[in-house]
């Protein structure tokens, strides 16, 4: 690859030679070392090869002692391309003005994508990057990530960190929400693990604590499960009640109940067929509307917007795009689904939802409908799941005192 680029910085002639004697000229090629590539016999008395333009020069001084004769077929290369760009003065200025045109394009950013996860905002991570000078226009040379980075991590408490991906003067601004983490546990504190919500016992494990249920108990929300008051071993003496902090698992069997309502009737759109499209012009930072008005349809259309960046290659877009707003028009209508399909649809979404609150599996569940004269169908949803229904919680309670003993005999003497 870097050599054929070489070759054609050097410069390169196709040629054909003719004449008898060609074993004299290959002779003369090879001791010379004048390489020819490419090389095709056609017939007896000639052949076609190619010679970078110093090997070309080389020859022309040698080829009276072979007595054939050199016709030039093509000429290729950058001295050739300068010597015709000497007499295009224009379309040599054009060149130079087109490599700097392309240069500054390299040099500033013309082309900022947001990528934003559900609860943290484009336009407050698009305010807080503008704040930073991150915007459409600005220099990359010299541009900190690093540093943007911390300072929008200090600014946007919605996001963990960003990450500028970047590919010539198209940058890609990708935000990671923060996630919820649970606090770490002090066990130097003094806590009972009670009953989230009411269930019958399955199995209860213990990590610290003392539990006060076994399976098969029926617990309500708030009933102690693991106890921070520890009692005394029986098997050693000595030993006295103690306070700790409470942890463990408590499996219970639990159920659900959930009833939801959904119209029989719903709305759906009705395309009338009647569409409208409007067209823009993006340069840099400025916009040029080829329409009257504001652009907004308002209620009853959906509007579908493409933007198209003028790119060369994947790293050079340049700073002019095509927007097209298209504008489909609709009419609200009333649309009765199958009551079958509707309960289907509930179950699935209570169903989903019921996954995401349930601290364990659901095991079974059971679902029941039925019209009602309002209009709306009735779903029920009842659901048996095992989870751990433990939770910890701080506990006040004080050590009990200590048990007196039977009064000493020598004393009462």
């Amino acid at each position: 690859m870097l050599e054929r680029l070489l070759r054609s910085v050097g410069g390169q002639v196709r040629v054909r030679v003719t004449g008898a004697p060609l074993e004299r000229f290959l002779n003369l090629c090879l001791r010379e070392n004048i390489r020819l590539r490419a090389l095709e016999r056609q017939d007896w008395n000639r052949l076609e090869c190619t010679l970078t333009l110093h090997d070309f020069r080389k020859l022309r001084t040698k080829m009276g002692r072979t007595g054939c004769r050199v016709h030039i077929l093509r000429r290729k290369g950058l001295p050739f391309l300068a010597r015709a760009m000497q007499r295009r003065a224009v379309l040599s200025l054009g060149f130079v003005a087109l490599g700097m045109l392309l240069w500054a394009l390299q040099t500033r950013l013309w082309v900022l994508e947001l990528k934003t996860p559900p609860g943290v905002s484009s336009a407050e991570l698009s305010r807080a990057l503008a704040a930073e000078g991150v915007a459409v226009g600005m220099k990359l040379d010299g541009f900190d990530d690093r540093a943007v980075q911390r300072r929008l991590m200090l600014k946007m408490d919605s996001i963990s960190y960003v990450t500028f991906n970047r590919t010539g003067n198209h940058m890609i601004v990708e935000a990671h929400a923060k996630q919820e983490h649970e606090t770490a546990r002090d066990d130097s504190g003094i806590t009972s693990v009670v009953a989230r919500r009411p269930g019958q016992i399955v199995r209860v494990t213990p990590v610290s604590g003392w539990p006060v249920v076994k399976a098969g108990d029926i617990v309500d929300t708030g009933e102690k499960l693991i106890d921070a008051l520890i009692p005394p071993s029986r098997d050693i003496e000595g030993l006295t009640p103690r306070l700790s902090w409470s942890d463990g698992e408590v499996i219970a069997r639990t159920w659900y109940q959930k009833t939801v309502l959904r119209p029989l009737a719903v709305l759906h759109k009705q395309y009338t067929g009647k569409t409208t499209t409007q067209y823009a012009l993006i340069w840099g930072k400025h916009r040029i509307n080829f329409y009257l008005g504001s652009g907004i349809c308002g209620a009853g259309c959906d509007k579908i917007i493409d933007v198209n960046y003028l790119t060369i290659t994947d790293g050079l877009t340049l700073p002019v795009a095509l927007v097209r707003q298209t504008y489909r028009w609709y009419d609200p209508a009333a649309f009765a689904p199958p009551e079958d399909a509707l309960r289907q649809e509930v179950e699935a979404r209570v169903l989903e939802a019921l996954r995401q609150e349930v601290r364990g599996e659901v095991t079974s569940h059971s679902v029941s409908a039925q019209a009602t004269g309002a209009g709306a169908l009735e779903v029920r949803f009842t659901a048996e799941a095992l989870e751990d229904i433990g939770v910890a919680v701080e506990d006040g309670q004080t050590l009990p005192p200590p048990e007196e003993g039977p009064p000493d005999p020598q004393e009462q003497v």
